[in-house]
């Protein structure tokens, strides 16, 4: 935490430290106001590494609220600090105000941000908790939003998740993303590529089973590691207009006219690549083709894609995802504007399910 003030001297102590940082080349800028909101217990050193890789592109006024809903002081506890992208780094920084709030202060938390928000700048707001457990600030941070960002890492019942994820849009009107989903970009890109033919497509509409296999490697932070294999399963059929029929333990079954496909998500544990991560993906047609598309463990980057039938094999070939893919998806999902149709129809596609449903 940067350095403890009350709240009303927040604006005056940040002058004073950009005073004595004069000559020393950083510079200060901000293209919007970036609200983090989170318990204090929940990945704080995850979100902190997320507003350095936000600023490095995009330079913001980052406000940081964490509230542990256990403790009992009266006070709220704010700081100020200035953030660069990385340690030691001379060039853009920006204004940093931490919030610590406990239950019986939570409320306040609003009316204490709100001098600070940097006027006719967009207010992003990234809420790290789950959107289907309401806090009791949750709407009023929400009013001040162009833009939420939500973590379904962080999600129990992704049913639930994504029903109340759609709900917030409806409400508040604004631009909806969400981290998890930023992660499974470069498959949904590899997907594409290969069956963007009429003739490709055709088959993958025709699939018969789909197996995907995904990383359940323990982690130091809780984690639901099924849940981008799940985006990205979810994501096949919305683009294909699949209809959910059931779900079982492990297994999604859709149905498109007269024809079944049957989606089988399986665990593995691979050290060399993070946990939650999709490893690889099996497709098997009416028509016999099958198509195999694999991580190489000691590369992950780099995915290779077979395909074959009882009649014809091809020569493999790779698809490489950018080394840097999953951090510049994240930002973009964070600071790029709109909501993605593909994202609301994923989770339509999710909010079918019934609960009680398992997915592991």
């Amino acid at each position: 935490m940067g350095e403890m003030v009350h709240p009303k001297q927040i604006e005056s102590e940040l002058s004073r430290l950009w005073k004595t940082l004069q000559r020393t080349g950083k510079m200060r800028a901000c293209l919007f106001n970036f609200i983090i909101y989170s318990k204090q217990w929940q990945r704080v050193e995850y979100l902190d590494k997320i507003a350095r890789n936000v600023i490095q592109k995009f330079p913001s006024r980052i406000i940081f609220i964490t509230y542990d809903d256990t403790c009992t002081n009266p006070a709220l506890q704010t700081a100020v600090s200035v953030m660069t992208a990385e340690e030691n780094s001379n060039d853009i920084a920006c204004d940093m105000i931490e919030i610590k709030a406990c239950d019986r202060n939570h409320p306040r938390v609003p009316f204490v941000i709100l001098p600070h928000l940097l006027p006719d700048l967009p207010v992003y707001l990234l809420h790290a908790s789950d959107p289907a457990k309401e806090s009791p600030i949750d709407q009023k941070l929400e009013f001040f939003a162009n833009r939420m960002i939500f973590d379904s890492r962080e999600a129990t019942d992704l049913p639930s998740y994504a029903r109340a994820v759609l709900e917030r849009q409806a409400r508040t009107r604004a631009d909806i993303a969400d981290l998890n989903w930023a992660r499974t970009e470069g498959w949904r890109q590899l997907i594409a590529s290969v069956f963007k033919s009429n003739t490709e497509l055709h088959r993958l509409r025709s699939a018969r089973k789909i197996t995907i296999y995904f990383n359940r490697k323990r982690s130091k932070l809780p984690d639901h590691t099924h849940t981008q294999a799940v985006y990205l399963q979810a994501w096949i059929a919305a683009q294909l207009g699949w209809t959910l029929n059931t779900v079982t333990k492990g297994c999604f079954s859709y149905q498109l006219e007269r024809h079944f496909t049957h989606i089988h998500l399986i665990p593995k544990k691979i050290d060399s690549v993070p946990s939650g991560q999709v490893l690889s993906l099996e497709i098997q047609t009416d028509s016999d083709f099958c198509y195999k598309m694999e991580r190489n463990y000691h590369c992950p980057q780099n995915v290779t894609i077979e395909k074959s039938s009882t009649h014809f094999c091809a020569i493999p070939f790779h698809f490489f995802f950018n080394q840097d893919s999953s951090r510049q998806s994240l930002v973009k999902e964070i600071c790029h504007r709109g909501t993605s149709l593909h994202y609301t129809n994923t989770l339509r596609t999710l909010a079918t399910i019934k609960k009680g449903c398992s997915f592991q």
